[in-house]
């Protein structure tokens, strides 16, 4: 991201989170300016080298036996620390995006936050019939009393029709520090019970601009957060939402290839049974059967018409392929006699096993021989 007269503002600045301390940041540097004996500077050359200005003016105090100006100290910590902790929520993230599921990246979501923060506990929750339901918890070395939190958490989950810190968060669509939870009228008291929450952040999940769940993380009872935190957990909580999409995407994606790869195939298959059955009905009626030839010229020894036999019971392809069964032909050759592809062999083959009720090709063909060779009857 640039800034005025074009510098790069580190990434931890930008947007409208930074818009804050970019202010104090530029106020504090001016101020280094003005004790260094500078000229004034706009905010965005005082950003780019706010580091070299509180190095000099360190060495400068140090020289007359001062020390670093506790403001700029404090800035200097501060900046410091929300951009290792951003850069780590980052990574958490990335961590995410290697998980193809949906369900799998909510469940890892917690662990990964705590592993890559100063938060202890975290919980990650979806918005289902107005309510707030646990999806994930993680605590850091208490793998017990996260599965308790989590059981405990789905058993009462807070509701969003009452006045709530998290409707407000949802609606708002940012982070939001929750100080002195354990007696705040709008922290859900069971949730407070179950978490023993003191101070916590919370932030959405948006997903297409859509409000899906929220994120909820502390570092243990008793302990209170800040700005840090807040702005850590907002990164993530986007970062999620957006590898959450893309998963969802890419899942919907995979299941339409797959569904579109089945009907194909099943297209294939019908579109040979559907000539089969075209050309049966184009075919002459049994009382006037042409002179055979071909492949219909297959008539067993006690002269019996295979295509009275079988009518209405296999097709005139599904006749062809098993005439060349008899035969002693293969899949191949079956094929490359029709001129047909393998596949739609074996499919037929596959329509001639169940019709005829046979196990296999060699107890089709028995059958296909038994009938030809009854007696014919009587006329």
């Amino acid at each position: 991201m640039s800034g005025a007269r074009g510098v790069d503002v580190p990434a931890p600045l930008a947007g409208p989170l930074g818009e804050q301390l970019r202010a104090r940041v530029a106020a504090a540097t001016l101020q280094a300016r003005a004790l260094l004996g500078y000229e004034d500077g706009d905010a965005g050359a005082a950003l780019a080298d706010v580091v070299a200005l509180i190095a000099a003016l360190g060495e400068r105090l140090g020289e007359k036996g001062g020390g670093e100006p506790t403001e700029l100290a404090r800035l200097r910590e501060r900046y410091e620390r929300r951009f290792d902790a951003v850069a780590r929520a980052g990574a958490a993230v990335a961590r995410l995006r290697e998980q193809t599921s949906p369900a799998v990246m909510l469940a890892r979501a917690p662990r990964e936050l705590c592993t890559h923060s100063d938060f202890d506990r975290a919980v990650v929750s979806l918005l289902a019939d107005g309510a707030i339901v646990a999806e994930a918890v993680y605590f850091r070395d208490d793998e017990a009393a996260a599965s308790e939190a989590l059981a405990a958490l789905r058993g009462d989950p807070p509701r969003l029709d009452r006045p709530l810190i998290e409707t407000e968060v949802l609606r708002r669509r940012r982070a939001t520090i929750v100080l002195d939870a354990d007696v705040h009228p709008r922290v859900h008291a069971g949730a407070t019970r179950i978490m023993d929450w003191t101070s916590y952040v919370a932030a959405p999940l948006v997903v297409r601009s859509t409000v899906v769940g929220v994120v909820h993380a502390d570092r243990g009872p008793g302990v209170q957060l800040d700005v840090v935190d807040r702005d850590v957990l907002w990164e993530f909580a986007q970062g999620l939402a957006r590898a959450y999409e893309t998963a969802g995407l890419r899942r919907t994606l995979r299941v339409e290839r797959d569904r579109m790869r089945e009907f194909l195939d099943w297209f294939g298959a019908r579109s040979g049974e559907l000539g089969d059955a075209a050309g049966d009905l184009v075919a002459p009626a049994r009382a006037q059967l042409p002179a055979l030839d071909g492949p219909d010229a297959f008539v067993a020894t006690a002269g019996r018409d295979d295509r009275i036999l079988f009518a209405g019971l296999l097709t005139r392809r599904e006749l062809d392929v098993l005439r060349l069964l008899a035969d002693g032909h293969s899949t191949k050759g079956i094929a490359a006699e029709l001129v047909l592809s393998p596949g739609t062999i074996k499919f037929h083959v596959n329509n001639i096993l169940r019709k005829l009720h046979a196990a296999n090709r060699a107890q089709a063909v028995s059958r296909y021989f038994a009938l030809m060779n009854t007696r014919a009857p009587r006329p």
